[in-house]
């Protein structure tokens, strides 16, 4: 296996765990706040230390950068809801799942990724998955139970937004450290807009409560997208999306650890879309 795989497979494994700790969060909102502001600070920093400059290769690749930055900003705001509103395991999957068949579907169309008869069949085990991890709800309450869920495909749409913008500035010789920095940047006012009731109370409060947890997730997550930018630097968009949502398994597996009860029609779903995300990725 070369770098960029295991790179993506580290990545999503991050992926996973970070999001698990902010689904452990009380207040999410100001959770991710304070996460993505030290994901902000970490990668500022590191560039300062290692001597990185920030310059892109034109005006327009910036542009690019902060268009990646508003996807973030409204895939983190979701985020906050999706997790709210959902399992951990659940909202995960279709998120991950979601974004993977959007941005499969695009590099197939308009990238020119070739799409063989394997990936189309993962393509439909991943929407497979997501009925399966539905159905019981669709039983029950028909169209109207996704209405729970509509946070998470509205995630998905965003994530797969970002990777969209992150894969055209990296294919035009952007760094990754400087282009991960704007998209930061840009996003915290959608985090802000998150936690516009009495902001100051609710960041100091999660700061008091978790101050360790705020620094792990915030780590975690910075090293997440990071090593995901450098493995997307040497991947196509529709592999390296693909591989990276292996996190969906690693997703289930935590969400054991906060003790969701997935049925066991949604564990099936969860894997089945784990499933399609490794056969879209051969």
């Amino acid at each position: 296996m070369t770098l960029g795989p295991l790179l993506l497979l580290l990545s999503a494994l991050l992926h996973a765990a970070w999001n698990a700790l902010a689904k452990a969060s009380k207040d999410k909102e100001s959770f991710l706040f304070l996460t993505i502001l030290l994901s902000g600070i970490l990668t500022a920093s590191t560039m300062v230390i290692s001597g990185q400059k920030f310059i892109f290769p034109g005006p327009q690749i910036f542009g690019i950068a902060v268009l990646s930055g508003l996807f973030e900003g409204l895939y983190f705001l979701t985020l906050s809801k999706a997790l709210r509103a959902s399992g951990l395991g659940k909202s995960y999957a279709i998120m991950r799942g979601g974004a993977m068949v959007l941005v499969w579907a695009y590099s197939s169309l308009l990238l020119g990724e070739h799409a063989s008869h394997i990936q189309i069949m993962g393509a439909i085990l991943v929407l497979a998955g997501i009925l399966a991890i539905n159905f019981k709800d669709l039983l029950q309450s028909g169209i109207a139970s996704l209405k729970a869920d509509i946070w998470s495909f509205l995630s998905a749409l965003f994530i797969a937004g970002y990777h969209l913008c992150y894969h055209e500035a990296l294919s035009q010789e952007a760094e990754p450290m400087p282009l991960f920095l704007v998209a930061m940047v840009v996003s915290l006012p959608f985090l802000l807009f998150g936690i516009r009731s009495e902001p100051l109370k609710r960041v100091s409060g999660t700061l008091k409560t978790h101050p360790y947890r705020v620094l792990i997730t915030g780590t975690f997550a910075t090293s997440s997208f990071l090593i995901f930018l450098y493995g997307l630097r040497i991947s196509a968009p529709g592999f390296a999306i693909s591989l990276r949502n292996s996190s969906i398994f690693f997703a289930v597996m935590f969400s054991f650890f906060l003790k969701e009860s997935l049925s066991r029609m949604q564990l099936i779903g969860a894997c089945t879309i784990g499933l399609g995300a490794l056969l879209l990725s051969l």
